[in-house]
């Protein structure tokens, strides 16, 4: 009898315990649930003016400037991105049943389709998101990306419908779930979805046509060469003239010029394919073409391109233009050429140090190693005024074959600054037949 009575007090002990802890276990999670559900009327209330702001938007998209409309959508992404980070961390600790899943899913399916409808209209009108203040530029290495079909903007655009859907189910079994809680929790409804058909294939390709056939979303095709920023390498040398010459660029001695120049897309839509491109042509003869680049620039953004370099001769004038081929029709009176006039200056005469042999056979046909300096750009070298065939192997040493001759005569050298000048080392002495050493 003793031991029965026992066990029911133990067992009532255990029992009351357990109901204790459920009583503060429930109560705990009461809690959490309303504080949450605080938090989501906030997070409901910006959700629901967004979707004001959104079908606000789908409704005057056609009247919309270019730059109004992506200033729309760049804040429609943004506003949802961060309301769906906002959610997830109201989430924790978690209230009960799944609700706090159920409702930053909902957030996370809204920011998706802002962010999928801002790239359907961007690549279906060639537009770009705007650049946010401090950050990098976009333009700096970015790909612009293909622009959009009409079918394929009008599945992008599906796709937003099925998210806004999906979102909004979500939203509802959350909300659901927080009313069935232990706090019996109440948050507003909160719709996305537009139930008149906008998103079936039907609408959607209505959107794309309403898009692409407004006359304030037309594309404004501005791409141009900036003025006063084509720089030469080398760079030319200053000029104290003031006269006519003082047009031509001077130029030190050099064999090849570097050109750079910078392109700006003032238009409102993404050029990809720019083709930049230099010809050179030297007084007195015609032009020949040099290699091109080609580049993409978003919107509003410019880009610094280097062109391959353009052969020259020292002690020749040239005239350089740079032009810039857009991909479609420039809007009238852009500047996409430049053209300047450049001599480029001889160099010092060579200098002749030393000829090995220095003597040869009458009959000719010796060769000579000439050394010295200043051989980069020789045009010919002569025995005793007589011109040789030579080889210029660096710019210390040029190999010759000595033309018939007789007696000593005077090796020169000759580049666009003038021949060598005379010396005891430019000595060639012809003899009638050369001794076998």
């Amino acid at each position: 009898m003793v031991v029965v009575v026992v066990g029911a007090l133990l067992l009532a002990v255990l029992v009351g315990g357990l109901l204790r802890v459920h009583s503060q276990s429930v109560g705990y999670q009461r809690a959490i649930d309303r504080s949450y559900a605080a938090q989501v009327r906030l997070l409901a209330g910006q959700s629901n003016g967004l979707a004001g702001e959104f079908h606000t938007l789908l409704a005057r998209m056609p009247r919309d400037d270019r730059t109004a409309l992506e200033e729309a959508l760049d804040t429609l992404v943004r506003s949802t991105g961060a309301l769906a980070g906002a959610a997830a961390t109201a989430a924790s600790p978690a209230p009960s049943d799944g609700a706090g899943a159920d409702l930053t899913a909902a957030m996370v399916d809204r920011a998706d389709a802002m962010q999928t409808f801002r790239t359907a209209v961007d690549r279906l009108l060639g537009m770009s998101p705007l650049p946010v203040v401090g950050a990098p530029d976009p333009s700096s290495g970015a790909v612009t990306p293909p622009r959009l079909s009409a079918a394929g903007a009008a599945a992008k655009l599906a796709k937003v419908g099925a998210l806004l859907v999906q979102g909004d189910r979500r939203y509802a079994a959350g909300r659901r779930a927080l009313r069935a809680a232990p706090g019996h929790a109440h948050v507003p409804a909160s719709v996305w979805s537009d139930p008149a058909g906008r998103w079936t294939p039907t609408g959607t390709l209505s959107m794309v046509d309403s898009l692409t056939s407004s006359p304030t979303l037309a594309a404004v095709h501005d791409v141009e060469l900036v003025a006063h920023a084509l720089a030469l390498t080398p760079a030319p040398v200053p000029s104290p003239g003031t006269g006519p010459a003082s047009t031509v660029s001077v130029l030190p001695p050099t064999g090849h010029v570097d050109i750079g120049v910078v392109v700006a897309n003032d238009g409102d839509v993404a050029e990809r394919g720019i083709l930049v491109r230099a010809t050179v042509a030297r007084a007195g003869s015609g032009a020949r073409p040099g290699k091109a680049r080609r580049l993409s620039l978003t919107a509003h953004s410019s880009a610094s391109v280097t062109l391959p370099p353009v052969p020259v001769v020292p002690g020749n004038r040239y005239t350089l233009v740079v032009s810039v081929d857009p991909p479609l029709a420039n809007v009238t009176g852009t500047v996409t050429s430049d053209t300047v006039s450049v001599r480029i200056a001889p160099p010092s005469p060579p200098t002749v140090a030393q000829l090995l042999p220095a003597e040869g056979s009458e009959r000719g046909g010796t060769g000579v190693a000439i050394l010295g300096s200043g051989f980069t750009w020789v045009t010919g070298v002569t025995f005793g005024g007589a011109p040789a065939r030579f080889r210029v192997v660096s710019s210390t040493e040029v190999t010759a074959v000595a033309p018939p001759g007789t007696g000593t005569v005077a090796v020169h050298v000759t580049n666009p600054g003038g021949a060598s000048a005379t010396s005891a080392a430019d000595r060639f002495r012809y003899r009638r037949k050369v001794t076998a050493s």
